[in-house]
């Protein structure tokens, strides 16, 4: 299938805090939860405790975690497949990935799998949530 002929996205990524709830969907979609996945927590290191998933530093320490690889490249495949799956439909893939508070490793594996199916072909989006205050999110 070749997604890049659409200019809509047909992935939508949506990284989020399941301390404060997860986002609602009128559809199915693939729910990655990382909070006891094998990931460096940059929570855990007092230089990155106040620093969000954006920063190269969080970014480096979270992607050092040796099973990173492997957890980008299977929910990667997971999302393909249903996206395959989906198109026959119209419809748009959404993978929702979250932390605890949707501020680090949520945010640093949501661009990373934005990274590796965009670089497939397939138009993909990404919104943080866990980025805004809780109170200001819909």
């Amino acid at each position: 299938m070749d997604y890049s002929t659409s200019d809509q996205s047909w992935i939508q990524i949506e990284t989020f805090g399941f301390d404060h709830g997860v986002p609602s969907t009128l559809t199915g979609a693939l729910l990655i939860d990382l909070r006891d996945a094998p990931l460096q927590d940059p929570a855990d290191e007092p230089a990155l405790a106040d620093r969000d998933g954006t920063d190269q530093d969080v970014v480096g320490h979270v992607m050092e975690s040796p099973r990173t690889f492997t957890l980008r490249s299977r929910t990667a495949n997971q999302a393909q497949v249903l996206l395959d799956h989906n198109t026959k439909s119209n419809l748009i893939v959404r993978v929702l990935v979250g932390d605890a508070e949707g501020r680090t490793r949520a945010v640093v594996v949501g661009e990373a799998l934005a990274g590796i199916l965009t670089a497939r072909g397939i138009h993909t989006s990404v919104e943080h949530r866990g980025l805004t205050p809780p109170d200001t999110q819909k």
